[in-house]
């Protein structure tokens, strides 16, 4: 019988606030919402590759109260064989330092139509920079006992309108990172069409 447990961790800062409609500057408004299922189960019932897959659920729009589209909402199953996923907060150390690509484990690009139709990265406002700061950090998902392998369903909240860059159509593409820095395969969420 499989010794599962559930794992529910939330991070809200200033969501709230978001949601009532208030204006918000910082780009850290996201919560990331972990609903995992952790698999400390006989290992050939579980996934046994050690490099993590992730499989787009869902997503959804949610309003504020302005009925204006002001938060993404999107479901991923993730599993990983040797289960080691997520960091702690004394994880600072090279190759997860702040500034380097491996700081965020959840890494998230929003892309926006251009005036040919294409979809490239969204740019911070009056600039040619790429606007990253949607990226997240995981929490440590690693059970502990003997099995480590893993699978569960991450809720990542991002922000509908960053920066008020006020996108009208938008996909996100998403990947998730281990400890040992292997990259999941990529998901891509279906189009987005926004009311700001």
């Amino acid at each position: 019988m499989c010794n599962a447990k559930s794992l529910k961790l939330c991070s809200f800062t200033d969501q709230i606030e978001f949601m009532l409609g208030k204006s918000i500057t910082t780009a850290n408004v996201i919560t990331v919402l972990i609903i995992g299922i952790i698999s400390a189960c006989n290992p050939e019932v579980v996934p046994d590759s050690t490099i993590p897959e992730i499989e787009l659920r869902s997503v959804e729009i949610i309003d504020n109260v302005a009925g204006k589209d002001s938060v993404i909402t999107v479901e991923l199953f993730y599993s990983d064989g040797d289960g080691d996923i997520g960091l702690t907060d004394s994880d600072t150390a090279p190759p997860f330092n702040f500034g380097s690509p491996f700081f965020h484990n959840l890494p998230v690009t929003y892309l926006v139509e251009n005036s040919m139709g294409e979809y490239e990265e969204l740019k911070k406002p009056g600039s040619n920079e790429p606007y990253r700061n949607e990226h997240e950090r995981v929490p440590n998902l690693t059970p502990e006992g003997k099995f480590k392998a893993i699978e569960g369903v991450l809720y990542v909240d991002l922000l509908a309108n960053p920066q008020n860059t006020r996108p009208e159509k938008l996909k996100l593409e998403i990947n998730l990172i281990d400890r040992d820095l292997n990259i999941s395969n990529q998901v891509t969420t279906p189009i987005m069409i926004l009311e700001h």
